[in-house]
């Protein structure tokens, strides 16, 4: 057998290992929404794991990959889950804890997805809706959280104001202001200050 060949070898033997489990139970399925979605986005978040894989050091991305699919098969499913998705989420998972950094590796090199080498056309449609599930389950779950911490803010929040709310000012009614009057200040300055007063008033809104 060349090395090659190997790792669809074992992601095939990982696959019947899965319909197996799924037959006789495998991870909890009363989850609840909340826990089965912290433990998702906790393992797609994975900063350690991404670092492994940029780093190339595939058997810890590997044992990364284990470890948060262990705790994620603790979990389980929420009650409400399709029958097709509950077993791709069952293939997923013992895809993963069958992983290898070899397979990790040539999964990597070859922009492959490493949790779908070897399933058949079948399983990958049972995959799909596994992931159709979890983004249609767990897709709101960082807003939700968003909106609860910013809700405080709500009362602080300032009104935006429409500029035609605000009354009109005809320049013609500003007062002139003659130089003349004030003999202890520049005229100059005087001048300048009229000038510049006009030109603030140009951008107000005319009726």
């Amino acid at each position: 057998m060349t090395p090659m060949k190997r790792p669809l070898v074992a992601a095939s033997a990982t696959v019947l290992l899965a319909l197996s489990l799924s037959a006789c139970g495998g991870a909890p399925t009363d989850a609840s929404k909340d826990d089965y979605c912290k433990a998702v986005n906790s393992f797609e978040g994975n900063d350690d794991l991404i670092k492994a894989v940029t780093d190339e050091d595939w058997d810890k991305a590997a044992d990364l990959v284990k470890d948060a699919v262990g705790e994620i098969e603790d979990v389980g499913t929420p009650e409400d889950i399709p029958d097709d998705a509950r077993e791709g989420f069952e293939i997923q998972i013992d895809a993963a804890e069958g992983i290898s950094g070899d397979d990790f590796e040539k999964a990597m090199k070859d922009q492959e997805d490493p949790f779908e080498a070897g399933l058949s056309g079948d399983e990958k449609k049972k995959v799909e809706a596994y992931n159709d599930y979890e983004n249609e389950t767990c897709s709101d779950s960082d807003s939700d959280s968003g909106s609860d911490s910013g809700s405080s803010d709500d009362a602080t929040e300032v009104p935006s104001i429409d500029p035609e709310d605000l009354p009109s000012i005809d320049p013609d009614d500003i007062p002139s202001i003659d130089p003349s009057d004030f003999a202890s200040i520049d005229p100059d300055d005087l001048a300048s200050m009229q000038s510049e007063l006009a030109e603030l008033t140009e951008g107000i809104p005319t009726e």
